[in-house]
This record gives structure tokens, sequence and C-alpha cells, in this order.
């Protein structure tokens, strides 16, 4: 009877378990990556903390490396950095500016969002200035883990857009990184619960 019992607690987690990931995976839905189009008309990249001292920090890098990298081989128009001060006083979309102009980019080819603390308000915020400069179209730049997530809200204000992943960081590791897709789907799904966004 207590091995019956066992089996019955572990198959009812293990149902339970599977129906939430069913519900996850239709709520938030695999990342758009096929390329519709040769050259699109920005990469819009997602923020992230900028180290205290205000240098871009590792996971930064990586975001608009891949964002200049695109540039460079002529896939994007422009580059658009969004985020404002989240962690700490250092708006995220400057230190991106910065960064990318150290590495070649004339600044006449980026434009930055400010105002932005989130993912969801990358993209709500950045719409809108995309309109404002005549840009129809976007490569949406982020780390791998996160490219759930930014489709998630990039379909929701309707961008017509790509997902693009950058490396992970040369510090990473795979622990570090497993708990990066772990934490953030968590996330997501409890602000889906609650009603957030």
């Amino acid at each position: 009877m207590r091995k019956r019992n066992v089996s019955a607690v572990v198959g009812g987690i293990a149902g339970m378990a599977l129906c939430h990931i069913l519900v996850f995976r239709t709520v938030f839905e695999r990342p758009s990556i096929i390329w519709r189009k040769k050259k699109y008309d920005c990469a819009l990249v997602c923020g992230c903390p900028a180290n205290l001292n205000g240098s871009p920090s590792v996971l930064m890098r990586t975001r608009v490396e891949k964002a200049v990298e695109l540039w460079r081989k002529g896939k994007v128009g422009k580059l658009f950095f969004a985020g404002g001060h989240v962690k700490n006083p250092h708006i995220e979309s400057e230190v991106m500016k910065e960064y990318a102009i150290s590495l070649g980019v004339p600044k006449e080819q980026i434009i930055t969002e400010t105002q932005s603390v989130s993912t969801y308000h990358n993209m709500l915020h950045s719409k809108d200035i995309m309109e404002d400069h005549g840009l129809k179209s976007c490569v949406v730049v982020t780390n791998g883990w996160h490219l759930r997530k930014a489709n998630h809200y990039a379909k929701k204000f309707g961008l017509d857009y790509v997902m693009c992943a950058a490396a992970e960081p040369y510090n990473a590791t795979f622990i570090r990184t497993l708990w990066r897709y772990i934490s953030i789907n968590l996330h997501m799904y409890f602000n889906f619960y609650r009603g957030l966004y």
C-alpha cells in the first residue's frame, strides 16, 4: 500500500510537471531564428547590466560584439541598443554604444533607448523609437538563454524580427549557463501566472 501511495505521488508530480511544461511551451513559443530577409533595418540589442565601474560587462560585450559582426557583414543597417539603468546607475544602452564605437562603429549608425528596465520594456519602447527612425525590421540580439523571453515580447508588440544568439561569455561554465536557462524560464512562467506582462 505504501509503495502504491509513493507511486501515485510521484506520478502526480510528474504529470503536473509535464502539464506545466506544455503550458510554458504553448505560451512562450520557440524563438524565431529563420532569416526571411537578406538585410534587416537594425540590430536590436537587449540590455543587460554594465559593471559597477561603468565598463561593459562580459555578457554585455558578447551582445554588442555580435551586433557589430552583423553590421560589418552588411546584415543590418544600424545598431539599436536598448536599456536604462537597472542594477546600477549606468545606462546600459549608453555603455553598449560606447563599446560599439570603440569597435569602429560610427556613432551616426547607432540608436539608443534609455528608459527600459526589463525585456518587456526593451521591446515596448524600442518599437516606438524604430518607427520614429523609419526602421521597419530588426534582428533581436541577445544570449541563447534569453532568446525565448525576448522572442515572446518581440512578437507581442508586433515587431518584424528574427532572433540571433550572441556567444556565451568566455568565463561561462556549463552549470552557470544551465542555471540561466532555468532561472529565466521560471521567472517568465511565474510572471505569466501573476498576470504580469
